[in-house]
């Protein structure tokens, strides 16, 4: 993966001529408003501090504001901290002064030493004055110095000994790179590296785990050897892919890595990828999303031949980017295997193309695994959201039962809520299409129907990816099909569905499923309503039991989806027994 982050900002920063301090500086605030800056005014002429002045951000300015993160424990890689806890006792002492410290010996012209103190002999004042400067709204403020020099205002990025200690701190990363040429584990070349790269922070020295040899930073190199222009092409990279190929996935981000698998060839995809006006039309082509992303080009990229693979890059962004823990990695997905999930999309779309149902896309999935309960605000099931992602891309097999279990728990949920018996319906829906999704990416096994018999709902039973291979399962579907009929005659008479009581909450095993045919049975009798195919049914459901015998080997959960099944596709089960009536009684 930092290989192919190393090719895009490597071939960035060669086809654009983009210079080193380009590389190396960061906007502080990104996609934000109202942003200010707060400049801390020292005349080196006089050695004499002259107040804090306030401007707007201009993000033409970015080189100019000379900005790079640090530790954040610690002074920032440049003297310019964003304003994001208290100014007296953290930002201005940890991030601004303490950075004059610990780098004026590496200045040879002893300005730095000057201005740290000039700081440190006003620090009272000038602590007053940012207070005084700040409003109560300010949420973005970057801090940082203006320096007056023969009656001229410079910022950091105008005065050339500044730009020289950012290319030197961040060249040596001081204490952290090894005294001798080694092997750099990107490039391969033997030269000078470093072993505290800080491009992603899901890679720390900060624990002893971390650092071969035990808790020796001086010996970090060895983990992570890296070159210093590798660590260039690598930020570059990184600054590009989260610009312009970040993408959202259903309450979650993403990064699009795209890798080529041979450097002699440059197909017109990664032409565009790496063109910041082409990218733009790009997603405009798109014409098929899986994600809730408008701008998704999955779609796009799985029309390319096999000379190039892409990664996705699950990470968790925090906003003081104190540690970005990576939530999934998934390497080399070919496009071919875009193209199959594509495929598989295409046809349970088909499948399921009526006006009530919407297009799949992973949002099906998402909403079984995004809260395990109803009053949870985050996404507490991120975890198995994302291995269920993961198989779909690198088609890894699923437990059928795992799935149900946490389809079953939301369906329930919608099931006891009278007043959203439109979300039951839907989540059932949404349940059944990624089953189905799954299924024809050949993730979830069912056994082949050994010695079903054949009936007149068996074309039903196999149009659902063969999940009805037992005579159990078509029972429970087909007394599912005969209790949503009861139900819907049962509203259109009282304006209510007192029968649901009998349904246990969707809760029933075999014995609740044997002992509910004959309620059905009676409960029509008495709406008068059980017709003749009615009567067709409930005699299916009552063979289907006799040929299944006692003890079935089918769990809780997965019984109780086929019921529910049943229930949303009765209108599919009426057609085939009403299919000489001009009115169907559904």
């Amino acid at each position: 993966m930092l290989t192919a982050i190393r090719d895009i900002g490597r071939w960035l920063r060669r086809t654009k001529n983009i210079e080193e301090l380009e590389t190396l500086i960061q906007a502080p605030f990104e996609n934000t408003d109202k942003k200010f800056v707060l400049f801390v005014k020292i005349n080196i002429d006089e050695s004499k501090y002259e107040g804090v002045v306030r401007e707007d951000y201009d993000s033409t300015k970015i080189q100019r504001y000379l900005y790079r993160r640090g530790s954040s424990n610690g002074p920032n890689t440049t003297p310019a901290a964003k304003i994001t806890d208290d100014v007296e006792k953290k930002t201005f002492p940890q991030k601004i002064t303490a950075w004059f410290k610990k780098y004026r010996d590496l200045d040879d012209t002893g300005i730095v030493a000057q201005i740290g103190d000039v700081l440190l002999n006003n620090q009272n004042k000038i602590i007053e004055d940012i207070k005084n400067a700040l409003r109560k709204d300010d949420k973005n403020v970057l801090l940082t110095i203006k320096v007056v020099k023969q009656n001229q205002e410079h910022y950091l990025g105008d005065l050339e000994v500044f730009r020289t200690l950012l290319k030197t701190i961040v060249n040596t990363q001081v204490g952290k790179g090894s005294t001798a040429k080694h092997i750099c584990s990107i490039c391969g070349e033997k030269k000078q590296v470093s072993g505290d790269p800080r491009i992603f922070n899901f890679y720390t020295i900060d624990k002893p785990g971390f650092i071969a040899g035990g808790f020796n930073k001086a010996d970090a190199w060895k983990n992570f050897p890296l070159c210093y222009e590798c660590k260039l092409d690598i930020e570059e990279g990184r600054r590009y892919v989260e610009q312009k190929l970040q993408f959202k996935f259903h309450g979650l981000n993403y990064f699009l890595i795209p890798r080529l698998l041979f450097s002699d060839v440059q197909p017109e995809l990664m032409k565009i990828l790496l063109d910041t006006k082409k990218i733009i039309s790009l997603k405009e082509q798109a014409k098929k999303r899986i994600t809730n992303d408008e701008n998704d080009i999955l779609e796009i990229v799985s029309r390319e031949k096999d000379v190039l693979t892409v990664n996705f890059l699950f990470l968790r962004i925090r906003k003081n980017r104190s540690d970005e823990p990576i939530l999934l990695l998934i390497e080399d997905i070919f496009p071919s295997r875009l193209r199959e999930i594509f495929a598989a999309k295409d046809r349970v779309d088909t499948l399921f193309s009526r006006s009530d149902y919407d297009d799949f896309t992973f949002e099906k999935i998402r909403t079984f695994f995004a809260h395990s309960s109803e009053g949870k605000r985050d996404y507490d099931l991120d975890k198995y959201f994302l291995e269920i992602v993961d198989a779909t891309f690198r088609g890894k097999k699923i437990d059928f039962s795992f799935l149900i279990e946490f389809c079953m728990a939301v369906i329930r949920r919608e099931f006891i809520k009278e007043e959203r018996e439109g979300d039951f319906k839907k989540r059932v829906d949404d349940a059944l299409m990624v089953v189905m999704f799954l299924k024809e990416l050949g993730l979830l096994s069912f056994k082949e129907a050994s010695s079903m018999k054949e009936s007149i709902f068996s074309e039903v039973f196999k149009k659902y990816a063969g999940m009805l291979n037992s005579p159990e399962k078509t029972g429970v579907f087909l007394l599912g099909a005969l209790t949503q009929l009861l139900l819907s005659k049962q509203y259109s008479v009282r304006g209510a569905k007192p029968f649901k009581k009998h349904l246990k909450g969707l809760r029933m095993d075999e014995k609740d499923f044997r002992a509910l045919l004959p309620k059905v049975q009676h409960k029509l009798e008495e709406y008068d309503s059980f017709d003749k195919g009615k009567a067709q049914i409930a005699e299916a459901v009552s063979r289907s039991f006799l040929e299944a015998g006692e003890n079935w080997k089918v769990a809780v959960d997965e019984l109780n989806f086929y019921f529910v099944c049943g229930m949303n596709l009765a209108p599919e089960i009426a057609a085939v027994v009403y299919k000489d009536k001009k009115e169907k009684e559904v």
